[in-house]
């Protein structure tokens, strides 16, 4: 009996390990992109989506993910970071517009992708540009790399995960066309959807299901030691044992064009610390100032690294194992459709980045308080702060209106009164968008407003008007920061941020003026993030069709969160 015991024991020890292990195995990353088109021009801004599975399943946590673009010598032109959420993420690259080569090449991989074998470490890409002077993409001497055949039934199950539902159709010029994708599988699904003009379509070099890769733990060469997900900033403290115990960091995020934001992260017991989750574009300025209980302020010395490859990737490359095929035209019709260059008059999309002003008028105003003839100021400088109310702030800053000032009996500055040119009456004040009488804006604090706006009159925001002009102070909500506080011991770190990516817009022709620009478009539409639900199932897409095109190309592409990979092609006529 106690033999039998101590063997049950140690069959629930060896299990015990067993899947402990198993538990343990090591994550493994593979990666496919999806290119809105099929060829490029130069100066054309290239749409891509970025698919990311970990262990043969949609990789749901958030990733970094790093893309590098080179020419066809194998040089960098641009090292990118983006960060994919719900196993995607939506990337951009501008083709130079004196790029000479028939050719980009593509690179796209994760800090735990990077770590596998090699035929698992990137996902490689050619992206053809059409070169007037060149008749065909020249053929590369590389090997060829076979690719691996994986889930042959890919094709037969993506009709029994997506459908299609159409509402209207119009092939006239700047026709509108509208249509549904329906998620049919019960589970959540991450899509991408393009559709081009038929008449210069050139074939895809690539397909999800012939190019995604899958792998297993035996791809594994080395784990990291962090999860590289949003931007992270690990610090160090160089001081004695104990002086740190209870300590905190306090940083302050400053990025120009934002609020800045403030808040705070614990030292360990061996004086390190961690700022992470933060999601920066471009670049920023992070501030770290050390909190102890001495009151007394005191110099340590301070080492910090970004983690993640924000900032590094190889200069030049040499290993792509991929063949590059011949870019051919359907016939003489496209190749002439294709070498056409948009005159001035023709569609073009532009897209800004928003200034502080526009952020916190976005964040702060409302009904009849946004936009309108005002100017807006932002409270939340070292130069606004320095004044004792907003009506010294403002003195000068508006052209036409005045401020004076009354005087006591000591010959002290009083009560302001404010009026515009040729106007006697004094303007309304408002206060978070409600009416006050001047003295309540006279007596805030200027540290507690983020936000003033001068309205030029008439202000039609107020109850009976306000003709005279007026002016709204916003307080601040709680979130918000000064740039820099006066006195402060921030040392400042710069940091790396993700790159800035311009969503795909369309043309809306709503009107006459709007229709009477040449559309020569070759990319029709292209939704990059397309998140299907089983509560939310169906997305509705609209678009408008070129001034030529009778056929339209429709390719979906996506994964299905247990990794099922789904591909869609069919053509509108």
């Amino acid at each position: 009996m106690r033999i039998k015991k101590q063997l049950g024991l140690l069959i629930l020890a060896w299990m015990s390990s067993f899947y402990s292990l198993k538990a343990q195995q090591p994550n493994f990353h593979s990666l496919y992109a999806h290119q809105a088109k099929s060829v490029y021009g130069t100066g054309d801004k290239v749409y891509s989506k970025i698919y990311v599975r970990q262990n043969n399943r949609l990789l749901m946590q958030p990733v970094n993910v790093y893309v590098d673009w080179y020419n066809a010598d194998g040089l960098l032109l641009e090292h990118q970071t983006y960060l994919a959420q719900k196993g995607g993420a939506d990337i951009n690259f501008v083709v130079p517009k004196n790029y000479a080569f028939a050719f980009l090449r593509m690179r796209a991989y994760t800090l735990i992708s990077i770590n596998q074998t090699p035929e698992f470490r990137y996902c490689d890409q050619v992206v053809p540009v059409y070169q007037p002077n060149l008749s065909s993409v020249e053929k590369d001497s590389v090997k060829n790399i076979s690719q691996p055949q994986e889930q042959v039934n890919a094709q037969d199950i993506s009709e029994d995960l997506i459908a299609i539902k159409q509402y209207s159709q119009s092939f006239d010029a700047k026709g509108k066309n509208e249509w549904s994708v329906i998620n049919k599988s019960g589970d959540f699904v991450n899509l991408s959807v393009s559709v081009v003009e038929e008449e210069t379509y050139i074939p895809t070099l690539y397909s999800i299901r012939r190019d995604f890769r899958a792998g297993s733990p035996a791809i594994v060469q080395k784990t990291i030691p962090f999860m590289d997900a949003f931007v992270q900033v690990k610090g160090a403290f160089l001081s004695e044992p104990g002086e740190l115990k209870n300590a905190m960091v306090s940083f302050s995020l400053m990025k120009r064009g934002t609020v800045p934001i403030i808040d705070d992260v614990p030292v360990t017991d061996s004086g390190t610390f961690l700022v992470d989750r933060l999601i920066i574009n471009d670049s920023a300025t992070l501030g770290i100032q050390l909190d102890t209980r001495k009151k007394k302020k005191q110099k340590i010395a301070l080492q910090f690294q970004q983690l993640g490859l924000f900032a590094d990737a190889p200069a030049y490359v040499n290993d792509f194992g991929y063949p590059l095929p011949e870019l051919r035209f359907q016939s003489p019709k496209a190749r002439e459709l294709a070498t056409y260059v948009p005159a001035e008059n023709e569609v073009v999309v532009y897209s800004t980045s928003k200034s502080p002003l526009q952020v916190l008028e976005d964040k702060y105003t409302t009904g009849l308080f946004k936009g309108g003839d005002a100017i807006g100021f932002n409270m939340m400088t070292p130069n606004a702060i320095s004044f004792t109310n907003i009506f010294e702030f403002l003195k000068g800053k508006v052209p036409g209106l005045q401020i004076f000032f009354d005087t006591d009996s000591m010959g002290q500055k009083s009560m302001p009164r404010l009026f515009w040119r040729s106007q006697q009456d004094m303007l309304k004040f408002f206060l978070n968008q409600m009416l006050v009488d001047i003295d309540i804006i006279l007596t805030l604090n200027i540290n507690e407003i983020a936000y003033v706006k001068v309205f030029k009159p008439p202000f039609l925001g107020a109850a009976l008007g306000a003709p005279n002009g007026a002016i709204a102070v916003y307080t601040k909500q709680g979130d918000e920061a000064n740039y820099i506080p006066k006195g402060s011991m921030l040392t400042q770190i710069p940091i790396k941020g993700f790159t800035s990516y311009q969503p795909f817009t369309g043309p809306k022709y709503s009107s006459e003026k709007q229709k009477s620009v040449i559309d020569k478009r070759r990319l029709l539409h292209w939704v990059s993030s397309l998140h299907l639900t089983p509560e939310e199932p169906e997305f509705k897409i609209n678009y408008f069709n070129n001034d030529r095109s009778k056929r339209h190309r429709v390719i979906v592409e996506g994964v299905q969160q247990n990794g099922n990979l789904i591909r869609k092609e069919w053509i509108l006529e």
